[in-house]
């Protein structure tokens, strides 16, 4: 019943990732050939790319987490019995969800701070807490990803050597 809901939330952020690398790559192009040509001028390419990265970055480690593609050192996996293994998977869940929670928690205190700030951005002008929105946005998707998969691995659907341990 979760995997469809988990399945949808992965492609939303697979086509922003990619959308907003290909506005990326496209403004800084065109930033670039303004700038040495002199034939127009996108003063805000930098800044639009900048924050393109920044909400790919958030939103693409949720597309990482659901497939296991997380960097990990998969020691344990190699030297101890799958009981192990799989009690450190939880125990390692349990900890990058608390650290996720943790983050999305601040990330949204100050979320608040910068929407009472009335901040905004120097060349685009857009209010700076949409830029503060991808931390708790991506933190809370990583977090309830990062479950999903564990929770995959321990019941058997995912098989632990093609994740490399997990």
């Amino acid at each position: 019943m979760i995997k469809p809901i988990i399945q949808k939330i992965e492609k939303v952020e697979e086509v922003l990732c990619v959308t907003m690398l290909m506005l990326m790559c496209l403004f800084i192009f065109l930033g670039t050939v303004s700038r040495f040509t002199g034939m127009f001028i996108i003063g805000w390419a930098e800044e639009f790319a900048r924050y393109c990265m920044i909400w790919s970055v958030f939103l693409g480690i949720g597309v990482a987490a659901v497939r296991g593609q997380h960097f990990m050192v998969n020691a344990i996996g190699l030297f101890c019995p799958p009981n192990i293994v799989r009690v450190s998977q939880i125990l390692c869940a349990i900890l990058v969800a608390a650290f996720s929670l943790m983050c999305v928690i601040y990330g949204f205190d100050v979320l608040a701070w910068q929407i009472t700030a009335n901040q905004i951005t120097a060349t685009l002008h857009w209010p700076m807490w949409l830029m503060y929105l991808s931390i708790p946005l991506g933190l809370a998707l990583m977090a309830v990803c990062y479950c999903y998969h564990t929770y995959e691995i321990i019941t058997g659907k995912v098989d632990i050597k093609q994740e490399g341990g997990m």
